[in-house]
C-alpha cells in the first residue's frame, strides 16, 4: 500500500506540473517534463521521509525515548 501511495503522488505531481505548464504554454514540452520530473522526485521523497517519521514516532511511543540505543543491545 505505501509503494502504491507513493507512486500515485508522484504521478500527481507530474501531471499537474506538466498538465498546467503545456495548457499555459509557457513552455516549451521539454522544460515542462523537466520540470514535472523534478516534482513528482520530491514528492516521492517527501511522503516517503513522512511515513518514516511516522514509524520513528510510533517506535517511541511504543517502545521509549531510548527503542533504539545501541547500548541497551549489548546488556
Amino acid at each position: 500500500m505505501f509503494r502504491t501511495f507513493r507512486i500515485a503522488a508522484a504521478a500527481l505531481a507530474f501531471a499537474a506540473v506538466v498538465g498546467s505548464n503545456i495548457l499555459a504554454e509557457l513552455m516549451n514540452n521539454y522544460l515542462a517534463c523537466s520540470l514535472g520530473l523534478v516534482a513528482s522526485f520530491i514528492v516521492w521523497r517527501r511522503v516517503e521521509l513522512s511515513f518514516m517519521n511516522r514509524a520513528h514516532r510510533e517506535m517511541a511511543r511504543l517502545h521509549g525515548a531510548d527503542w533504539n540505543d545501541k547500548d541497551s543491545e549489548r546488556l
